[in-house]
């Protein structure tokens, strides 16, 4: 009789104990005989007959089932109850051998050379000043924050007048802690009247300054790393929004001056 079990029920038994498709139906097949051989096995679980002697050592390894001797050989199911318990101290067992050996490994010069090599590929990397980009706006926002958190000195916030109050909802709370941490927050954007809850916000962390031109959407933090929005707000959908990160004095410090030179003079 050919085993009666739905292909979803094998697979999960599968994914339960981590076997193959064919050792889960032999282990099957076995549980529903309690007793069977090799032979009787491989046609219930309508496996090939060549493969069934190589699955049922493999699950006798695993501790699924054990061999009887006799004429012919027999195979006899493990107890769920008593599989699981001997997988947990097995897995126990293989634990405290992992955590032997990273012990071990922690102070070796093996992971000591890694380090340093790591080290250096870091130190690569920051004189690189290799830039970043990041897409879609909870991404960006997020990325953003965090460097605005870090934030030593200043803040410098460059948008239009469409993203200003965007800009503001979304970053507002990482503004007034930075401002907390005496970091100076200057706004910047091309607007003719400011709605008065947003200019009201933005007196809780920074100080407005109205453009002449729209020069565009970048923040620089702390004069040494600047996050540009590189699309048109207007035809892009917020998923679709990329910005770009880049490190290093150069750009942030000559992108401030353009800055200054459209600030309307008061």
């Amino acid at each position: 009789m050919a085993l009666a079990f739905s292909e979803d029920y094998i697979a999960k038994i599968r994914r339960m104990f981590g076997l193959n498709l064919y050792e889960a139906k032999v282990w099957l097949a076995l549980l529903s005989q309690g007793k069977s051989t090799s032979g009787k096995l491989s046609e219930i679980a309508n496996v090939p007959k060549s493969r069934a002697y190589d699955i049922l050592v493999s699950l006798e390894n695993g501790g699924f089932v054990t061999r009887e001797l006799g004429r012919p050989i027999s195979y006899k199911a493990i107890p769920p109850a008593e599989l699981i318990e001997k997988l947990e101290e097995k897995a126990k067992e293989g634990l405290d051998q992992k955590m032997e050996k990273l012990k071990k490994l922690k102070n070796s010069t093996a992971v000591e050379d890694l380090q340093n090599l790591y080290n250096k590929g870091i130190k690569f990397v920051e004189e690189g000043r290799v830039a970043s980009s990041y897409q879609g706006l909870d991404s960006i926002y997020f990325r953003v924050k965090k460097s605005i958190k870090g934030a030593k000195n200043e803040i410098v916030l460059i948008t239009t007048e469409k993203s200003l109050e965007k800009k503001i909802s979304a970053l507002g709370r990482a503004l007034k802690q930075a401002k907390a941490s005496n970091v100076v927050v200057h706004v910047y954007a091309p607007v003719k009247d400011v709605n008065e809850a947003v200019a009201n916000e933005i007196k809780q962390f920074g100080k407005l300054s109205k453009t002449d031109i729209d020069i565009g959407r970048f923040i620089i933090v702390d004069s040494n790393e600047v996050f540009i929005f590189t699309e048109n707000e207007e035809e892009t959908h917020p998923s679709n929004e990329v910005v770009l990160h880049i490190k290093g004095k150069y750009l942030p410090e000559k992108l401030k001056k353009l800055v200054s030179s459209h600030a309307a003079r008061e």
